[in-house]
This record gives C-alpha cells, structure tokens and sequence, in this order.
C-alpha cells in the first residue's frame, strides 16, 4: 500500500474520506478558517479557506468552524505545507446544531419578510404605472402615424401641439427606460435580499429553532513538530457574475474607451471579507464531454410490438435473476432481495467534469481581480474591474425613422487581439456625459471586428412622414375600375445639431409584393439609395449621407400600390 503524501512538502487529499478510529482518541485542534480565495463561475463558486497550526508530534484532528451548510461535500479537497513533516489519514464532515432561542428570531424575520413584502408590492405598483405611461406614449405614436386613438378621440390636436409631439415621445420614451431599467434593479435586489431571510426562516422552522454548522475534521498524524498552513477548498451554490461595460466616447478624438467589469453576487450565509477573486466563464455544473450522436432511425411504430418487447426484456430480465439466485422459496426470496436489486442493471451517467480553466484561454476565460474584494452575503452587487481597452474608430449614425424616431451612434471596432468579450450591458457615455445604455449582443473573440452601438444621440433628428396617401377611384361609366391603385409618398429628413459633420446611415422599405395580383409600381426616390436589398432584404433601402452642422437633409419616396378592388392586401 502506498503511503499518505506528508505536509512537509505539499499534501493533497481529495474527496471525504472514512475518518481513521484513532482520530476519536486523537488531540482535538479547533480553528476557524477565513476564507482567503473564491474562483466564481457563472452560477456557483468555489470557495478556499486557510488556516495556520502548530502542530507537535503524534495524531491529531483539526477541527474547522464556520463552514456554511449547502455546499457540494463531493468537491472538498484539503492541501498544505509547512516545517511539519505530516500525514493526512483522513478528512471528513460532521453536522453541529447550534440551539437558539428560536421565537424571538422567527419573530424577526417574520416582520423583516412582511416589510420586502411591503417594499416588493410597492415596487409592482410602480412597474404598472411604468406599464401605463408606457401604454400611452404607444397611443401617441400611433396617433403621429395618422390613426386616431380612442385616448384622443374626444380632442383633435393642433397644429402647434402636433409640432411638439416629437420631442414629448423622444423625452417621455428615454425617462421610461431609465425608470423601468432603476425598477428592475431594485426589484431584483430586494427579492435576493428576501430570499437569504426566507432560507434562514425556513431552516429555523424545520429545526425547531436549531441552526446547523458544519464543522470540517482534518485528521493528522505529525512525525516532525512544526507549523504547517491548509488550504480546504470547496464548491458552493447561490453565488454567480456576470460581464458589464462602460463605454466612454470621445467623439472629437475619435476613440471609445472600453472597460470591462464583473459584477458579483452571492447568498451562501456569510460574507466574503478581502477575498482574492478570481472570475471564471467555465461551469462546472455542465458536463465537459460532448454527448455523441448514435444512428438516426426512421420505423413505423407498432404499439403491440413495444409492448411484446417490453415483456420479453422483463422476462429475460427475471430468467437471468433465477439463473443467479436458483430456486428459492418466499423467505429465501425475501432475503435475497437487496442483493437482487443490487444485481438489477442501472443507468449510467456521464461523468461531469469541471475545468479548472487558465489565464491563457483554454477551455474558459479566465480574470483575476487586481486586489483583494469583499462581497457580502445579502445579494448586493460587487462591480470588479476586468480591463480597459482603447478602441480607435471612425464613427456614425444610423436611423430607422419608420421603427423609431431616435438616431443611433455606432462605431465599427476591432476587439483586441488579446481579449474575448462576453455580451453584456454597455454604459454609454458620450463626451463625459451618461446617454443610456446599450448591449454587445454576442461573444467577440480576439482581434474580431464588431459593431458597438453607443446609444442615442438627440442631436441628431430623424423624422418620417407621411405626405400623401391617394386612391384612385376612377369611375368607367358610373362604375369602379375592378383595379385599385394607392399612390404613398412619404418624407424622411434627417437634421444634425451637432457642431460638427456627421456621417448617416439612413434606412427605409419599400414594400414586396409575395402574389401575382398584387404590384408595387412607380416607385421613386428623389435621393437614388446605395442599395435597395440591404443584407439581402428585398425592398430595405439604405441611403449613406454626410451632414455638416445645422444641415438638414429630405429625401421623398413614393409608390403605388395596385390590387383588385375586392381583395384585401395584408401589411398596408
């Protein structure tokens, strides 16, 4: 049998192991172990406490305290090093339950679930009126779309209350996301911070006021006297990060700043004080084996046959079963069942295996923070600094005033060649000054080229606008023509504000035609488009235009729809 690894140089032992009969005969060492290290994945973490002993010569078990309840037992592993020339013989878990005076603490939380209670309500109240004032700005865009809605039917407008339906939208829409966006972020804080109370009331109520504390017990058998440090590391749930930028442009010079951060939580039941963190994509919750494709096949199914399958397996099954066990009689039956269920077959499952992942990219990224973090267990959120990188770039507008009023800063970037970016919400601040929010929709690996959308930007204005809408009810003798054409013009104007030249990538559609009976004819732009099947969309019509300051820019588009007259066009 080969000896146990001795701690005078680095011992390592994995798994909970039997703890040896002599440790009950053993010196007992109590020690509380801080937690010194946390490598945090997407949903969980694992979690490294330290503790340093003298240690002097024969056996002897550490005991380690303040272990919350909950975490994987099958991940701990236990190393160390020190003067002391040691053997590990074993490592294992014992349950304490610590007697409170439960009534007066269940009182507590019951009046502290009442209040998040009260505070989430409250928080509904808010979202549904967000949900009404939302409601009623769409009834506003669509009375600018010419259709009249029930909300203002009783009033028609003016002309100088129509002029100033553009920037009422434009500020009423941005205070609603910023509101709805604050909502959500205080709601979602509020109810992690109730989950923690809701546990800790749940576990007092099942244990009749008994909290539990796992205590960690390292046993050891010290040839040489010493000192020796242990690292005891473990994987805990109810902890996770995810990626979050800053973007800061500076327009005049021509480059974005961006900064990427990790934003951390966790529940496990105690706090996380000046913790060396390391972020981790890897999740070692999924399994690191591709599952393999086996043969697809195609059979008619025969129910009867399924069942006379089933049967013969199941009578196989019993006749392999009395070959093993023989001729038995009731009581002998019943005193081989254990072995029999023992011998019955059962599913295997893939092994799942957790990546350790490097900084140099392998199978995850990986990000260690700069200095030492501190979490606390409530569910409030730690922003970690990841990196900064300088991105140059030429940047432009883009607007679809048919789908929003708004023009949209973007910049066409190349990501570093050393760095993967995760998606993630972008914090936009356009020269120093905060314009809202936008998000990298996908994973940008290294040296990749990508668009990063920088927000809004009102001073830049884009506007559609329907001119005419004409029918052509010719009459041949007192009778309709059995064709109807509809003649659209519409107009879109682009004006910058800004006190310097910009470049607009404007886009529009044209409609198409998907029947034989319908037709789109006559179609005429008083400004030729770059293409008229933007990314090969038939009829997405993109126009590039440069606009100095306080230029304004118009382009008319029109078209004619013609169908029979009694057929009813679908999208107009």
């Amino acid at each position: 049998m080969k000896s146990l690894p001795q701690l005078g140089l680095v011992a390592v032992f994995v798994g909970i192991a039997v703890v040896a009969s002599s440790a009950a005969q053993a010196d007992v060492i109590d020690a509380d172990a801080v937690i010194s290290q946390a490598v945090v994945y997407p949903s969980s973490a694992r979690i490294t406490r330290t503790v340093k002993i003298e240690l002097k010569e024969g056996a002897g078990s550490v005991q380690l305290k303040g272990v919350q309840p909950g975490f994987d037992e099958n991940s701990l592993s236990v190393t160390g090093k020190g003067t002391a020339s040691v053997r590990i013989l074993g490592a294992g878990i014992k349950t304490d339950f610590i007697k409170d005076s439960p009534d007066a603490r269940i009182k507590e939380l019951e009046t502290r679930l009442q209040a998040m209670d009260d505070d989430l309500a409250v928080m509904q109240g808010e979202a549904g009126t967000l949900e009404k004032k939302k409601a009623f700005l769409q009834s506003v865009q669509l009375f600018t779309g010419n259709q009249l809605p029930k909300d203002l039917v009783t009033k028609v407008p003016t002309a100088d209350e129509l002029k100033g339906t553009m920037s009422f939208i434009e500020g009423e829409s941005k205070a609603y996301e910023d509101a709805h966006q604050a909502l959500n972020i205080k709601t979602r804080e509020k109810t992690r911070e109730r989950e923690v109370v809701q546990r800790e009331l749940n576990d007092l109520q099942v244990s009749g006021g008994s909290r539990e504390r796992k205590v960690l017990a390292v046993d050891l058998e010290c040839e040489k006297p010493g000192d020796v440090m242990l690292e005891i590391s473990y994987t805990v749930p109810q902890v996770g990060w995810y990626p979050l930028y800053d973007a800061r442009v500076e327009f005049d010079k021509g480059k974005a700043v961006l900064s990427s951060y990790a934003v951390v939580h966790q529940t496990t039941g105690e706090d996380w004080n000046n913790v060396q963190l390391t972020l981790s994509t890897a999740r070692p919750s999924v399994s690191g084996r591709m599952p393999e494709l086996d043969t697809w096949t195609l059979r008619p199914r025969i129910v009867r046959q399924y069942r006379d399958d089933a049967m013969m397996m199941r009578g196989m099954a019993q006749k392999s079963m009395a070959a093993k066990f023989g001729s038995l009689g009731e009581k002998e039956m019943a005193d081989a069942a254990p072995a029999m269920a023992a011998a019955a077959p059962v599913r295997e499952e893939e092994v799942k295996i957790a990546y350790a992942g490097t900084e140099s990219s392998g199978a995850s990224l990986v990000y260690k923070a700069a200095k030492a973090v501190t979490v606390k267990s409530d569910g409030s959120e730690v922003r970690v600094p990841l990196n900064t990188q300088t991105l140059e770039t030429a940047f432009e507008y883009t607007a679809t005033p048919k789908l929003s009023p708004f023009a949209y800063l973007r910049s066409v970037v190349i990501n570093d060649p050393k760095d993967q970016l995760l998606s993630g919400r972008v914090n936009v601040f356009l020269d120093g000054a905060y314009v809202g929010n936008s998000d990298i929709a996908k994973t940008i690996a290294p040296g990749e080229k990508f668009d990063l959308y920088l927000g809004v930007d009102e001073g830049v204005t884009v506007k559609r606008e329907l001119l005419k809408e004409k029918s052509d009810d010719t009459l041949i003798g007192n009778i309709p023509s059995s064709t109807r054409k509809i003649e659209y013009t519409y107009k879109l104007a682009v004006e910058n504000y800004k006190p310097r030249a910009i470049t607009m990538k404007l886009f529009d559609n044209i409609p198409v035609s998907q029947d034989d009976k319908i037709k789109v004819v006559d179609i005429k732009t008083s400004l030729k488009p770059d293409t008229d099947k933007y990314l090969d969309h038939a009829g997405v019509e993109l126009w590039t235009l440069v606009l100095q300051p306080k230029e304004k820019k118009v382009i008319i588009v029109s078209y004619t729809v013609e169908a029979p007259r009694d057929l009813i066009v679908e999208g107009l």
